[in-house]
């Protein structure tokens, strides 16, 4: 069995028959869902040759046999749902109530949100990110916390983190796609994220501003477009297969300038950012506070504690003077002396750009996987990924 998405709630054995019982419906409810069995081929092809799904199959599910092992106590959370699956108690399976079809269940993009900007963790993985300001690698939020962010519109159905590939690892692309269970939580959240008149509300989880857009329909939803159906043997292997492997692009080369580099450390991870990083340090380096015309470069995260000054030229004077006043608290940023100030040299300095460098190829890679995961997007829409992920 496997499952292209993981399941939203990681569920943990409860106290109680009835506590067991209402896990088990949220378990149920979800398995057999539009939005799950868009993503779950083997539920899909299970049910349509077999019309059914067996109690001994559900069983071996992680998140159900996590909270009981007990068939009685299965039918007894499936009879609460009467409206989405029937029981039949002596042949131990379950049905859906309405069959799932492609034809008017459709992908979900019109229930759903793509999310971006979704806060990722600071992991080191090489010398160069961490001189860098180090390279992110995984998500720093949940499903389950993305899930309860939204649930103020409407029940939502399921949550997709995005990835990438690289070197045949899988690595976060900052991106979520948040599908509604119907359509009054998706337009309630449509008409306050994405109005088509006045400001939209912000919507920010552990330092990030989201950023929303719409999901376009795959290419076999559009108007006109026929629909292959599970079964049909053509080239969505072949196809599926090259869309895995690694992007290939021109590398980006940077050309190290030495003494233009200076080390901050000990920020305040609730009120720096780069915006307060640059107007305390403009005056004393002589450049002016417009981003684009300063030739100074603040390389920082929102939440980190620690990044970057990166001139294109160097000042050594008045580097020098900048890091003994911002050492000594005679300069503060966000109103806060800061850990230390040091000037790269030598081998911290040549990591520096090594990682600068591989910032800016991953940066480059991230925005061609995007690219790739909208084209995708567009064709061969229902064909599970599972692939013999473990079903959670």
């Amino acid at each position: 069995m496997a499952d292209d998405t993981p399941a939203p709630t990681t569920a943990t054995p409860a106290a109680t028959p009835e506590a067991m019982t209402t896990s088990l419906v949220e378990r149920l409810h979800f398995f057999f869902s539009n939005a799950n069995l868009r993503q779950d081929k083997w539920m899909r092809t299970e049910m349509k040759e077999n019309g059914c799904i067996t109690l001994d199959q559900l069983l071996k599910f992680q998140t159900i046999k996590s909270i009981s092992t007990d068939k009685e106590l299965l039918v007894k959370a499936a009879g609460e749902l009467k409206e989405e699956i029937t029981v039949d108690a002596d042949k131990e399976e379950l049905r859906r109530v309405v069959p799932f079809d492609w034809e008017t269940m459709g992908d979900g993009s019109h229930l759903s949100l793509c999310c971006k900007n979704v806060p990722l963790t600071e992991e080191d993985k090489s010398e160069g990110e961490k001189a860098f300001y180090g390279a992110k690698h995984e998500y720093a939020v949940t499903r389950d916390e993305l899930k309860a962010l939204f649930e103020p519109f409407g029940k939502v159905g399921i949550v997709k983190l995005r990835f990438g590939r690289k070197e045949g690892k899988a690595y976060p692309l900052g991106m979520a796609i948040i599908e509604f269970e119907n359509e009054e939580g998706m337009a309630k959240a449509s008409a306050e994220l994405l109005p088509k008149e006045g400001e939209a509300k912000e919507i920010e989880i552990k330092g990030n501003k989201l950023t929303f857009e719409t999901v376009k329909p795959m290419k076999c939803f559009q108007k006109g477009a026929k629909r292959a159906r599970d079964d049909k043997k053509d080239d969505n292997d072949k196809q599926e297969k090259e869309e895995e492997e690694e992007i290939k692009f021109e590398p980006v080369k940077v050309e190290m300038v030495k003494g233009c580099v200076i080390a901050l450390t000990g920020l305040s991870d609730e009120t720096c950012d780069r915006e307060s990083i640059r107007e305390a340090v403009s005056d004393i380096l002589k450049v002016t506070k417009d981003i684009k015309t300063s030739g100074l470069y603040v390389d920082y995260t929102r939440g980190a504690t620690s990044g970057n000054l990166r001139l294109t030229e160097s000042k050594p004077e008045e580097m020098k003077e900048l890091v003994a006043k911002l050492n000594d608290g005679t300069i503060l940023i966000a109103n806060a002396k800061v850990g230390s100030a040091k000037m790269l040299e030598g081998e911290e300095e040549v990591a520096y750009w090594k990682g600068f460098e591989e910032f800016l190829n991953n940066r480059k890679r991230a925005d061609l996987e995007e690219k790739r995961q909208k084209k995708k997007q567009k064709r061969f829409s229902h064909k599970g990924r599972g692939g013999g992920r473990r079903r959670q």
